[in-house]
């Protein structure tokens, strides 16, 4: 009967119940990707903001804080004391019976302050969250170019691998004819054996991308994942000097700060009105033994004389104090890291361009000397050297795009480029 009759009460009342949730004891099931088509890197960072099981978790906080939000707005249950004093002896006719009922008003005096900051709280975890999606977004762009530039030289290893199999294949015919020296055939193989480590070296760090970007995706260890050429724009320098100077306003870990500020500032304000908390307002009332029945106002409060609740307020200043240092040293790193980046990549643009200008160069006099070696006129050293050298220009030209392309976004990510005003920000709650 009392388990029927427990749970209606509950119902009935408006309290909560309890629900277990228990935790699974093997991790969810990988939802495997519905696209088949070489991703782009503005898919690749869609995919990871989605799926990467981080940020997944990052945005279940969000609740917390909204539950935070409705404890700053809700006041609190009035409390209801009775007492019952039995008749044992004497001259009086019946039991004594007193009761009060008494509602704490603190909170009525504090709440427009503790809302206040409960909401800046509520911002600053929407704002700690989308800094972590684009941060995630970031680091699938990152892994991505990285993967195709990986890619890129491995391609070039392999063709100069098989460029320099054929050329050791024809070395030893041509020594075994007696036109060639042992000497030649030691060039060769030397080169090729250097070359294949080196070959070796770029798979191992290509298979730990994929594996990098596996998890990020939320995927099984080793599932493929086909990956577009990059295109990464370049950033103007109107452009990058519009977005530092309105950083503050867009930088998610910025707004975060700005709204941390807000919430220390709106908890000092409560801090202050508390010196004079807490007060109980209510009424109390009784019967006596001889049958007198009164009833009356009751009143709580502290008086200001000694702690004036001056540690509170001391902590609060304090911590005013230092997230207010703290967002000054982060706007100042944002910017001055923004501008760094910005040199950097001036100077890797124009890296880039005479690298490319000299493995064209290499590649062409690679081309003539093969036609040479084939017709006699080159011995296979030189031949070996020059394959070896329109290469490595080749895949310094791949290493330099690679790196440009990363100080790009990595640039985009430390301006916010492409995020939303602080006015949208705090417009959209995490999901």
């Amino acid at each position: 009967m009392k388990r029927v009759l427990l749970p209606a009460l509950a119902v009935l009342s408006g309290c909560a119940t309890y629900h277990p949730a228990p935790l699974p004891d093997a991790a969810p099931a990988t939802k495997p990707l519905t696209t088949a088509l070489p991703l782009t890197l503005t898919k690749l960072a869609a995919l990871a903001v989605k799926r990467d099981p981080e940020l997944v978790a990052a945005r279940a906080q969000a609740g917390i804080a909204q539950a935070e939000l409705l404890a700053a707005g809700t006041l609190p249950d009035p409390s209801l004391s009775i007492g019952v004093e039995a008749l044992l002896s004497g001259p009086a006719s019946m039991s004594a019976v007193a009761g009060s009922l008494v509602e704490d008003v603190s909170p009525i005096i504090t709440r427009s302050v503790d809302v206040s900051a409960a909401k800046a709280h509520l911002l600053q975890v929407n704002a700690g969250i989308l800094w972590q999606e684009w941060q995630g977004a970031t680091r699938a762009e990152l892994l991505g170019v990285a993967l195709t530039g990986e890619a890129a030289q491995l391609t070039s290893l392999n063709r100069d691998v098989q460029a320099l199999t054929a050329l050791d294949q024809e070395v030893r015919a041509q020594t075994a004819a007696g036109n060639l020296t042992q000497q030649d055939v030691s060039a060769t193989q030397t080169t090729l054996a250097t070359l294949r480590t080196t070959l070796d070296a770029e798979e191992q760090a290509q298979v730990q991308g994929e594996a990098q970007l596996d998890a990020l995706l939320a995927l099984p260890s080793g599932t493929p994942v086909a990956l577009a050429s990059p295109d990464v724009p370049a950033i103007p320098a109107a452009r990058r000097q519009m977005a530092i100077a309105t950083l503050a306003r867009r930088r998610p870990d910025l707004l975060a700060l700005r709204y941390g500020y807000t919430e220390a500032d709106e908890k000092l304000r409560a801090a202050i009105r508390r010196q004079f908390l807490p007060i109980s307002l209510g009424a109390q009332g009784g019967r006596d033994t001889s049958g007198v029945v009164s009833v009356g106002p009751q009143i709580t409060l502290s008086l200001p004389l000694f702690n004036r609740n001056r540690p509170a307020i001391k902590a609060d200043e304090a911590t005013r104090a230092a997230l207010r240092a703290q967002y000054t040293a982060s706007l100042d790193e944002a910017r001055n890291g923004a501008e760094e980046l910005g040199q950097s990549i001036v100077l890797l643009q124009r890296q880039t361009a005479q690298a490319g200008h000299a493995a064209a160069r290499e590649a062409a006099i690679a081309a003539n000397a093969s036609h040479a070696f084939a017709a006699g006129r080159l011995d296979a050293r030189a031949e070996t050297n020059l394959i070896i050298a329109a290469g490595e220009r080749e895949r310094e030209v791949i290493q330099l795009r690679t790196q440009l392309q990363t100080a790009e976004i990595s640039l985009a990510m430390l301006l916010g480029i492409g995020l939303p005003a602080e006015e949208e920000v705090a417009h959209q709650p995490a999901e």
